[in-house]
């Protein structure tokens, strides 16, 4: 009796819904856009710190939600280091959201807990900008949302630069935003299901 390849035997298609996500991210991603350009520079609690935090959470959650999308597609492939590396951009992103609130409500500013947590936010860009990167090489998504995906996911390569620079500064950052994440979230809602499927056993670097 033959014994099949566990790496030959595939898992059945799995579609996985996109409109929500989509929708979530292409609300929400302007608005934290504009509310960093209005109120960024707030300091102290008020009603402009709640704004500006609850604009942030918005997009931090639907930043979760694209994660899951990509995780339950394989968008970066369906090994180990794809597994691991979702569920240490999820951590890292749930310690910016305890920023976020922190900051919201202007808790514990300026100590060490505070700072632990404030270097979460660039750090979840910073893996976002790799899971971005190995999308685009697992080409697992294809075409527009292929690269779309990239270029929100680059954020922070684009926003530290623009930001540097006389005459753009921070609205370079917001409009990179908007463009980027924003046009994702229609690409997602617009397209509504991904259809995902892989091998049971994997190289584990896929």
């Amino acid at each position: 009796m033959t014994v099949a390849d566990p790496s030959t035997i595939p898992v059945p298609a799995r579609r996985v819904p996109t409109t929500a996500a989509g929708i979530a991210l292409a609300c929400s991603a302007p608005i934290w856009a504009i509310s960093v350009a209005a109120v960024g520079d707030h300091e102290g609690f008020g009603a402009a710190s709640v704004f500006g935090g609850l604009a942030a959470l918005a997009f931090q959650l639907s930043v979760l939600a694209l994660l899951s999308v990509q995780q339950r597609s394989h968008a970066m492939g369906a090994g180990r280091v794809a597994r691991v590396g979702y569920r240490v951009e999820v951590v890292v992103l749930g310690g910016a959201l305890v920023s976020t609130i922190l900051d919201m409500f202007w808790l514990v500013h300026g100590s060490v807990v505070w700072m632990i947590f404030d270097i979460c936010w660039p750090l979840s860009m910073l893996g976002m900008l790799i899971i971005g990167i190995r999308v685009a090489i697992a080409d697992r998504w294809t075409g527009a949302l292929r690269w779309q995906t990239l270029f929100a996911q680059s954020w922070l390569v684009w926003a530290l630069p623009l930001g540097a620079i006389p005459g753009v500064g921070l609205w370079g950052a917001v409009v990179q935003t908007i463009l980027g994440y924003g046009g994702l979230g229609l690409l997602l809602a617009r397209r509504q299901v991904i259809t995902a499927s892989a091998p049971v056993s994997q190289n584990p670097l896929s």
